[in-house]
């Protein structure tokens, strides 16, 4: 699938859109999600509308004319119960509630079980009516806080949503009503069968189900949700006597300075205010050493300070800060639906009715054949029938997968890309920037005859200043003096910058920008030419030397069989000496228009590029890359992001893809094998209710189950 059909799906969205997040607590299935999308989606203030189902969160983007509270109302004119968060961790009073709840069917299950063994046992040796009648009231008397306790988050969900053409809940609900009224109208007359066994064991097993599922929820949502691990609190420092006030989170606003001890979380962006600092980002980045830190230095929230207590000036907090950012861009991936979530959420649209139709044609056949298996197998189609495994099949792999990448340090901003890197057998690498360190060293210059090396200095300082590229960052200290001005700037992408300097026409960048010849230059190092008023200046010499994992990188991808290859605009000696220092044999010299041109040519294809002028690549490649240290803008047109200087994660990458496809492949088959096993031999009269309860309370912890594996560490060969 090329970037141009997947974009086709997608409303184009306006530069002022605003996006609300909203909770749907309620949102339990993909009929759910689906009928908040179309009623939204309806609105034509409304850009676009992507849900999150693990989280059940709705992220809605649209214009200025749609507040938060009218989205709010929009969704509970539907019959849900939506709230705005601005960070939603997992609910502890609802999580408490529903075990009180697993609990008290549980109780009342096992006094049940014992008076119908009671009753089943008297039907073969001819039971006194007394007795009969006696434990029956019994049971119905556990049976009463199971239905009215127990069983109300059923009653509420599937019964609350029949105007909207019902939900996962609804059959549950049917089949509890059905079955509890039966029983009750049995005892009273005295006579007939009674089913609160088969209500208060499968009110407790779907009880079961849901708690062990929302504890696997909950397990990737702290994952997969930075901003909800920030300190509540935080220590403030307060005048010039320095006293610590303990404040909350909210409270912080930039320009405060606050303390972090040891072992705590940084609340906030700022600077660095102590002489040093220890900090462990691996939370963002995926890097599991510290970073040592100096004075001065920009911190970011969410790392965490090993070293001794540390002072911070704060820059940004919330919303605006670097880990807020990073959490809704992961929000938008993990909202995204696969193309296989699109199937099976239409199959789940139809599942309900249908199996409510099947239910009532179970019921129909069953009292004409054998009125004795005739509640019992309508019951039984009822439970064992919830989509809710079908559902989830593909999602929980999904999100898994992104929890897992962003363990690595990989953030992914377009999660389309899990579906194609299983396809890509081809990596292309940038080299300056990529394959080397975002931090070179100018080691040299050589002035012309004529030109004082200070002044060439101060100029290509001040031209450098106005670049992007990973060689300019080598002139960012070169000289203590007073920069000079620079007006008239012409960036010439990949070539180098032309501007008015001093009043002097002046040029830097390669020798063919400026028209001359090229030098010879040191190994390992590159020429940087420059011109003032159409006369060579200077040349400096930038060493930029590898990154320490690029070897491994690049032999760990040949080995799972990729074929890697080098593609720059340096076509120097120094950038072959580089390819054959990586074992690289596809070394391909091109412009930054061209690079585009000749990823198209080998789709499909990988590209892992940091700057301006690798923007063309970027857009054409199937996936593409940005790494750690360039700018946003570059970023922004990346499918992924590397959160750390390393690129070692990117061996693992193309395995994770594998394995998640697999695993949604696995999952979808269990839950479509599932229904077409148990429906009908439910709708046969083979499967009590019980049993059905219990079928579908496994299907669906199955395929939750199945999908935590994606977030288990492997190691990488």
């Amino acid at each position: 699938m090329s970037r141009a059909q997947l974009a086709s799906g997608y409303t184009a969205t306006p530069t002022h859109a605003l996006t609300t997040s909203i909770h749907v607590a309620d949102m339990h299935c993909a009929s759910c999600s689906s009928k908040i999308t179309s009623a939204l989606q309806s609105d034509a203030e409304i850009y676009n509308v992507r849900v999150n189902p693990l989280r059940r969160d709705v992220f809605i983007t649209h214009n200025n004319k749609r507040s938060a509270q009218e989205l709010v109302n929009a969704i509970t004119r539907l019959g849900f119960t939506p709230s705005l968060r601005d960070v939603v961790s997992p609910d502890i009073g609802r999580d408490r509630l529903l075990l009180k709840r697993l609990g008290v069917a549980g109780l009342c299950m096992m006094q049940v079980m014992m008076a119908q063994i009671a009753l089943y046992a008297g039907a073969f040796q001819n039971m006194d009516a007394s007795y009969h009648q006696l434990l029956g009231f019994a049971a119905l008397i556990f049976s009463i806080p199971v239905v009215t306790f127990s069983a109300v988050p059923f009653f509420r969900s599937g019964f609350g949503s029949l105007s909207r053409g019902g939900n996962m809940d609804t059959p549950i609900a049917l089949a509890v009503m059905i079955a509890f009224t039966l029983s009750l109208g049995n005892v009273l007359r005295g006579s007939g069968e009674v089913y609160f066994d088969s209500v208060t064991m499968f009110v407790f097993l779907m009880l079961g189900s849901r708690y062990l599922n929302e504890r696997l929820r909950h397990k990737l949502q702290l994952e997969d949700q930075l901003m909800a691990n920030l300190p509540r609190q935080v220590t403030k420092v307060i005048g010039t006597n320095q006293v610590h006030q303990q404040v909350a989170l909210a409270e912080i606003k930039p320009g405060d300075l606050v303390w972090v001890a040891q072992g705590e979380m940084l609340p906030a962006d700022g600077v660095l205010q102590s002489e040093h600092g220890i900090l462990d980002a691996s939370l963002l980045t995926g890097e599991s050493e510290p970073s040592h830190l100096s004075h001065g230095e920009l911190v970011f929230a969410g790392t965490m300070n090993q070293g001794p207590g540390i002072l911070l000036t704060v820059s940004h907090t919330g919303d605006a800060s670097r880990v807020a950012a990073i959490d809704r861009l992961a929000n938008q991936a993990a909202s995204a639906k696969h193309s296989l979530t699109r199937t099976t959420d239409r199959i789940a649209r139809i599942f309900i009715p249908s199996i409510l139709g099947l239910a009532a044609l179970t019921l129909i056949y069953w009292s004409w054949a054998d009125a004795t298996k005739a509640v019992s197998a309508t019951l039984a189609v009822l439970v064992v029938s919830c989509p809710c495994a079908l559902s989830l099949a593909i999602p929980a792999a999904h999100i898994a997968a992104l929890t897992h990448l962003r363990r690595l340090g990989i953030l992914v901003r377009n999660s389309h890309v899990l579906e194609r890197i299983a396809q890509i057998r081809t990596v292309f690498f940038d080299k300056t920037g990529t394959l080397t360190t975002s931090h070179p060293q100018l080691m040299r210059e050589i002035p012309s005859p004529g030109f004082d090396a200070d002044y060439c200095l101060q100029v290509a300082q001040a031209l450098q200043h106005q670049a992007s590229h990973p060689l300019s960052r080598a002139f960012d200290k070169a000289t203590d003096q007073q920069s000079l001005a620079v007006t008239d700037t012409q960036v010439v992408i990949g070539q180098g910058i032309a501007g008015l300097v001093d009043h002097r026409r002046a040029r830097i960048g390669s020798a063919e920008f400026l028209g001359c010849a090229e030098v010879p230059a040191s190994e390992g190092y590159k020429a940087i030419y420059l011109a003032l008023d159409d006369e060579l200046a200077a040349v400096f010499y930038v060493h930029a030397p590898l990154r320490e994992d690029a070897r491994s990188t690049v032999a760990g991808l040949k080995e799972a069989g990729f074929s890697v290859a080098l593609i720059s605009g340096d076509t120097s000696a120094h950038c072959r000496q580089i390819a054959n220092e990586l074992g690289i044999s596809h070394l391909h010299g091109t412009s930054p228009e061209q690079k585009g041109a000749h990823l198209r040519a080998h789709e499909p294809c990988m590209f892992v590029g940091d700057g301006l002028n690798d923007l063309p690549a970027l857009t054409t490649a199937s996936v593409s890359i940005a790494t750690f240290e360039t700018v946003d803008l570059v970023k922004s047109k990346a499918d992924l992001v590397l959160m750390s200087p390393a690129l070692s994660s990117l061996v693992e990458l193309p395995a994770l893809a594998v394995r998640t496809r697999r695993v949604m492949h696995q999952n979808l088959l269990w839950a479509v094998a599932y229904n077409v096993i148990a429906i009908p031999l439910a709708a046969s009269g083979l499967v009590a209710p019980w049993m059905a309860a219990l079928g579908m309370s496994l299907s669906s912890l199955l395929v939750m189950l199945n999908a935590t594996q994606l977030m288990q560490q492997r190691q990488v060969k």
